[in-house]
């Protein structure tokens, strides 16, 4: 298992000998000679060293922090919190600009941020990254095994910190090796395509060095984490953003004029993309890692398979749950503020009341992520013939007498192990509870937009919760699950393979088709193939990249890959801009309450303004283009 928890070391020795004069790119090289060379002198400090090497890697799993979470248009914050705190809105809104950003990626040397700007020196990480390399073999007293760890892992976070940026701001200057301390920024920035073929090196050449697994060293990258992200990269480096794109990118060029981005169609690169996927996976089973749980028919085993594999049973991770994810983030402080801010409100009288203590409830799925969820037979609403021209947010009565809508009747196991719907039941507290989300019940959002932390919806997350996760109104503490967030997991290879093969090939082949099934029978839904029989037969053409699209977001839903998918398959300027819709909160009836709105799409602080090519991007900040005359600003800036 390999889960990336924070390791900091700064007090005393790495504070002083990595004394940096800026923290901006091309000048974060570690000072003191001779200090550098006491981090080298025992095989015990260079672990130390390893260990900081990870620490710039960005926490994209908090709401308050880096985009990727809350930016995808399936998981969102409420509408009522501000810029300053929820700061996707910057990008949904169209607030970014060069001279300010919320995500202090590039430099931290700009004039001004806005306050609760983020901040995460990636070329700090590589300098640091290369610096291992430089030393590994000196230290006397460690071990081959040790020194090819060491760098192995550094050159995976050398392409991993690189594809971070190449993902937020397209192409990049390469850094290939360690500069000299206050070497001059001048380098320009390299075309996509050479920065795809560097990355892809250094995860090669992490993989030839790494074990197959980090037995003993919990939290850091192996052999499968490097190959899986190889996969990602060149899946992304495929897709039609960056595959041929003339319209947005025909003038984006160097000063000297070089292209920095292909403009011709390449088929192959999804070619590149599915054999990298089909390496990962067949390296990734070879050495024991799997989905969680078995294929099952029963719902409610499939539910529990689904749920589990991301909470762990009854709250905890365990090594079966661990054995899916390839690479995770596992600071539990972040886990414990997230179930927080996701378990939805339980009063301590148990009637209607907002308090910001206690669980809060307002990071919860978008519209659009719920209405992706199959039907029972594991089809989009619209395409199975029990619920094809069915009004799906028709009110219906359930066995117990009481009323919820159609939509959440009849719906796949990942959806009820997901998410949490008025008069569902809702793993938590040691139990299960029933929601009641109408106006002036305990799970309402009561209107006031004084009281930031409401649904949005009428919706909650349940992926992120288990019966673990309580709060003590007597002790005001809370007692959470114990869990990993996956960065990278064998489910998302599955579906690259797929993907990748049906954009190259223009069908799904057999093995495809089983990579997808082994997702489905996970969470006990029938095989693609039985499921698209009842449909007619699997479709063709766009219907079917739909579709796929339709697959990778279900299963990946809420997991902050949405966010790089949407930009990727270059629709991300439709998806955010789409109103959000609502059921209507105000509701104190089955009947007024199940009524569609988009009203709750309001949000405080701004309202959608998402332009391409401009917002694909984030911007190159102002004080690196004025020290670097050899930059060029993304298009649309």
């Amino acid at each position: 298992m390999n889960i990336h928890t924070k390791h900091i070391f700064a007090a005393g020795l790495l504070t002083a000998s990595m004394a940096l004069t800026s923290c901006d790119f091309l000048d974060v090289v570690p000072g003191n000679t001779a200090t550098i060379d006491d981090i080298y002198r025992t095989a015990n400090m260079t672990e130390k060293m390893a260990q900081t090497c990870y620490d710039q890697i960005p926490n994209v799993f908090h709401p308050q922090r880096f985009p990727d979470w809350t930016a995808g248009n399936d998981f969102v914050t409420g509408s009522y919190g501000t810029m300053r705190w929820f700061h996707w809105k910057s990008l949904v809104f169209d607030q970014e600009t060069p001279s300010n950003t919320f995500y202090a990626l590039w430099s931290q040397s700009a004039a001004s941020y806005p306050t609760g700007v983020q901040k995460a020196d990636v070329w700090q990480g590589i300098r640091y990254c290369y610096n291992l390399i430089n030393n590994a073999d000196k230290v006397p007293d460690a071990t081959e095994e040790q020194k090819n760890d060491w760098k192995g892992e550094a050159y995976f976070l050398i392409g991993y910190y690189h594809q971070i940026m190449l993902e937020y701001y397209g192409p990049i200057p390469l850094v290939k090796e360690e500069l000299p301390l206050n070497a001059a920024p001048s380098t320009p920035r390299t075309p996509y395509d050479e920065c795809v073929n560097f990355i892809a090196e250094q995860y090669d050449k992490a993989a030839a060095l790494l074990p197959a697994r980090q037995t003993t060293r919990s939290g850091r990258a192996s052999a499968a984490t490097a190959l899986a992200y190889k996969a990602r990269l060149l899946l992304y480096a495929a897709s039609p953003l960056v595959n041929g794109n003339s319209e947005y990118y025909a003038n984006f060029k160097n000063p000297d004029g070089t292209p920095l981005m292909n403009l011709t169609y390449d088929k192959e690169k999804w070619k590149r993309a599915m054999d990298a996927a089909k390496a990962a996976i067949d390296y990734c089973e070879a050495n024991g890692y799997k989905l969680y749980g078995s294929a099952t028919t029963d719902p409610e085993v499939g539910r529990k398979n689904y749920h589990d594999a991301f909470t762990g049973p009854n709250g905890v991770a365990n090594s079966d749950n661990l054995n899916e994810i390839l690479f995770g983030f596992g600071d539990q402080g972040t886990v414990s503020y997230n179930i927080k801010n996701i378990a939805p409100r339980m009063t301590k009288t148990g009637k209607p009341g907002y308090n910001g203590t206690g669980f809060r409830g307002y990071l919860t799925p978008t519209w659009d992520c719920i209405s992706w969820y199959y039907t029972k037979n594991g089809l989009p609403w619209d395409d199975d013939p029990e619920t094809k021209g069915k009004n799906p947010y028709e009110p219906v009565r359930l066995e117990n007498g009481d009323t919820t809508a159609l939509w959440n009747t009849n719906r796949e196991p990942r959806f009820y192990a997901s998410i949490g719907y008025d008069r569902g039941t809702y793993e938590i507290a040691g139990g299960k509870i029933t929601l009641k989300c109408r106006r002036g019940e305990e799970q309402q959002n009561d209107g006031n937009t004084n009281n930031e932390y409401q649904t949005n919806n009428g919706y909650y997350c349940q992926k992120w919760v288990s019966s673990a996760d309580k709060y003590d109104w007597t002790t005001q503490k809370y007692t959470c699950s114990k869990y990993v967030y996956p960065m990278m997991r064998l489910a998302e290879l599955y579906l690259d393979y797929a993907e990748a093969d049906f954009e190259y090939n223009g069908s799904l082949s057999e093995q495809s088709l089983a990579y997808l099934n082994k997702i489905r029978e996970r969470s006990g839904l029938p095989t693609f193939q039985a499921s698209w029989a009842k449909a007619g037969g699997i479709p063709t053409g766009d219907k079917l990249r739909q579709v796929l699209h339709q697959e990778r977001s279900i299963e990946l839903a809420m997991e902050g890959r949405r966010f790089h998918d949407i930009r990727r398959w270059k629709i991300a300027d439709k998806e955010i801009m789409r109103s959000q819709k609502s059921w209507n909160l105000a509701g104190r009836t089955a009947k007024d309450f199940y009524q569609v709105t988009t009203a709750i799409d309001d949000f405080n602080g701004g309202v959608r303004q998402f332009t391409a090519p401009k917002n694909y991007w984030l911007a190159i900040p102002l004080d690196q283009i004025q020290v670097n005359k050899n930059l060029v600003q993304n298009p649309g800036y």
